[in-house]
């Protein structure tokens, strides 16, 4: 095949004159419009998961109440989902996050709202990959064009923005936090905006980014140990540990609180599995329809490209200068690339290794780290240039290339053929116009065709390589005046007795039934059935709960029982609950059922009986139950403490708490015991009265972990300070 002959040499001067900040922010915008496309074809693309059932409306929640002035680190009221210091998850210690979610509390959608803070991070994402490309020698077109490959790669875009966004939040911090500190090593960043990002890395609450952090450093370090440069060792050393301070404040309530979560066992090294990608799947990197055979939540065959990088990357192999590859190896070694070799070496042991090692599962997680690695030592080769010598054999090795990830994807699902067709030749058409674009414009017009082609790729995905679900029948309860309207008649505590496998879509995004955080998008206060990460095993089992809210048939009747010989009370009313919501399809009786008495049916359809109580409960406050010879005068309750007047012969005072750790109880002063109750509600023995009694929670290790990042911050500064004093005496 014949290659047109190449123009003139003209030099592309304008992105070259460009500063480097520039260039970023043009690729920040650029990435903002890329991120849109999806959005054009699926209006819930961004809403999706974790994103709908457990973040955004939970972000919406949080930042209206920054907005009204108060910072909330335990919500009683969100029962097992409260605990927000435990959670660690939501990162409520990060600046960044405590803005984007004031910002998510001015949206009435809560699916545009999402597409905002994803957009916002994949923008950050391209960012971060253009300059460490940049760090580690690419050139400006070619770290461009990586920029916009990367954040669009199949698991960023479809699992991480599309439904796990403290995943894409991970993922962007930590290069970012990369590229800080490669160049702290190398004398060109003062140690105090590495430890900023580092900081803000470590804090935005996913332990991958801390992971990546440790990664990250150990990356950077080892070939430092090695060349016996210990200044700059030291120095970074310093820099990681006063930056991983932060990770104290977030993740100490987290290990300290695990007793009494589900997480209690996370330990040791397992595999069942699950999410776990093999080696192999990396022939399908460049095939935008391969959907490999991982077992995941719709099977053990992937619904997603979560193994998909680029189509650029296999197929120009061929075109690749290995000679010129090799003799600049042999000539100046890899001693720049130790670092970048190290970091995707260890972040491909971990992708294709076991399912389970301690608290970090699901492998396939990582294999975006993975491939910010490779995607830089590609763009790193390809500023050498290409080779169109012999162009004919090399297309043929091309087309070998395109015909291997179409053979994969066929192999996997057979049943997609067409789209796995209209997949491969979409390649081999992008990869044919990217070797014209290298004659006609060199190195900017093979960045232009890298992201051109990425845009075209992320349209074809979205519409017709992968099979989606119609997005006007997916779960997307996103509206809040709809969600606020059906949810009207509820007040005080709710409790939803629901199924989510028993659900339809249309009921969820209409407000029928909402599981986890969804109830947050409307005016309810308090909720049984919140989402959590981490759970509170003993209420979980006791309502046969899982993490989301769904439930078994049997609570239904357990509801109107005693709860115990010593605790003669419905255990719905030990649990407060003044709002009972019942589905139909998980508990057919409750079509029929009489409201029990102080009980009436505020409405009743095909699908839901929705109950209220006649009168509220009669105990003040939180206090849910107190033993016969205790009388409840008084009780003054907030989110993280409550004072209750009391008087009797003494006994035990309950409250619609859980007994997080962190939990300390004074009567008339002096220290008492906050123990948990049955179903893991807080209790108090309280002696004779009158006495009053108090409550206040703080999580556990909150004072070390705040302390320690005190101390690390100053440290930070101090050779933040130290460094560029050094610098500024040293000669030019």
């Amino acid at each position: 095949m014949a290659l047109p002959a190449p123009a003139p040499a003209r030099r592309t001067r304008i992105l070259y004159r460009l500063p480097e900040w520039a260039v970023a922010l043009a690729v920040a915008v650029g990435a903002l419009g890329f991120a849109a496309i999806p959005r054009l074809f699926n209006p819930t693309f961004y809403y999706a998961g974790d994103t709908l059932e457990s973040f955004v409306p939970l972000w919406h929640h949080l930042g209206s109440e920054l907005r009204a002035g108060r910072w909330v680190s335990m919500d009683p009221s969100g029962w097992m989902g409260g605990n927000y210091a435990a959670e660690a998850a939501y990162g409520i210690w990060n600046p960044v996050n405590l803005a984007n979610y004031a910002l998510v509390s001015y949206f009435d959608d809560l699916s545009m709202a999402s597409f905002v803070v994803m957009a916002e991070f994949l923008a950050l994402f391209a960012v971060g990959v253009y300059l460490l490309c940049r760090e580690y020698g690419a050139r400006r077109s070619l770290a461009v064009g990586a920029a916009f490959v990367m954040p669009f790669s199949g698991f960023t875009l479809f699992y991480e923005a599309g439904g796990w966004p403290s995943g894409m939040m991970a993922v962007a911090w930590v290069t970012l936090f990369w590229w800080a500190a490669l160049r702290q090593t190398r004398g060109r960043m003062n140690p105090i905006v590495t430890f900023v990002i580092g900081a803000l890395t470590v804090s935005m609450g996913n332990p991958y980014a801390a992971l990546g952090a440790i990664i990250v450093l150990a990356g950077l370090g080892i070939p430092m140990l090695l060349g016996r440069r210990f200044r700059d060792l030291i120095s970074l050393a310093v820099t990681g540990l006063c930056a991983g301070s932060a990770a104290l404040v977030v993740y100490l309530p987290l290990f300290l609180s695990a007793d009494v979560t589900t997480r209690s066992g996370s330990s040791g090294i397992s595999n069942d599995a699950f999410m776990q990608p093999g080696i192999g799947d990396l022939l399908g990197l460049s095939s935008p329809s391969y959907l490999p055979v991982v077992m995941t939540f719709g099977g053990p065959i992937e619904v997603l490209p979560s193994m998909y990088l680029s189509w650029l990357i296999l197929p120009l192999l061929p075109w690749l200068r290995w000679a010129a590859i090799a003799r600049r190896v042999r000539t100046f070694g890899l001693r720049e690339m130790a670092p970048l070799l190290i970091i995707g070496g260890i972040y491909a042991l971990l992708t294709f290794g076991p399912s389970n090692v301690g608290m970090f599962r699901w492998p396939i997680r990582l294999v975006e780290y993975l491939y910010v690695a490779l995607l830089i030592l590609f763009v790193c080769a390809l500023a050498l240039g290409l080779d169109t010598s012999r162009p004919r054999r090399r297309f043929a090795l091309s087309g070998i290339a395109v015909l291997v990830g179409l053979y994969v994807s066929f192999s996997a699902t057979p049943e997609n053929t067409w789209r796995h067709l209209v997949g491969a030749v979409s390649v081999a058409a992008l990869v044919y116009l990217t070797v014209l674009a290298w004659r006609r414009a060199r190195f900017v017009g093979v960045g232009v065709a890298m992201a051109l082609g990425t845009a075209v790729v992320i349209a074809l995905q979205t519409t017709v390589l992968i099979a989606h679900p119609d997005p006007h029948t997916v779960a997307a309860p996103s509206h809040i005046p709809t969600l606020s309207a059906t949810t009207d008649r509820y007040h005080g505590t709710v409790l939803q007795l629901a199924a989510r496998d028993l659900t339809t879509n249309a009921d969820i995004s209409d407000g029928r039934f909402l599981f986890g955080n969804e109830i947050m998008a409307t005016p309810v206060e308090s909720s049984v059935n919140r989402y959590s990460g981490i759970s509170f095993s003993t209420l979980n089992k006791a309502l046969c709960m899982d993490y989301r809210g769904s439930v078994c048939r049997e609570v239904y009747y357990a509801l109107w029982a005693p709860v115990k010989t010593d605790i003669p009370i419905p255990l719905i009313d030990y649990l407060g609950v003044d709002t009972l919501v019942v589905q139909h399809a998980l508990v057919p009786s409750a079509r029929i059922d009489p409201p029990a008495t102080g009980w009436h049916v505020a409405e009743r359809d095909a699908e839901r009986t929705v109950l209220l109580r006649d009168e509220p409960l009669q105990l003040p406050g939180r206090v849910t139950f107190a033993s016969p010879g205790v009388q409840v005068l008084a009780s003054d309750a907030s989110a993280q403490s409550e004072t209750v007047q009391y008087t009797g012969s003494g006994g035990d005072i309950v409250f619609t708490r859980l007994a997080w750790p962190g939990y300390t109880a004074t009567v008339n002063g002096q220290p008492v015991d906050a123990v948990a109750g049955w179903h893991g509600l807080l209790k108090v023995s309280v002696p004779a009265g009158p006495g009053e009694l108090r409550i206040e929670f703080r999580a556990p290790g909150q004072r070390l972990g705040i302390a320690a990042f005190a101390l690390g911050t100053a440290v930070a500064l101090v050779q933040g300070v130290a460094v560029a004093v050094r610098r500024r005496r040293r000669p030019a």
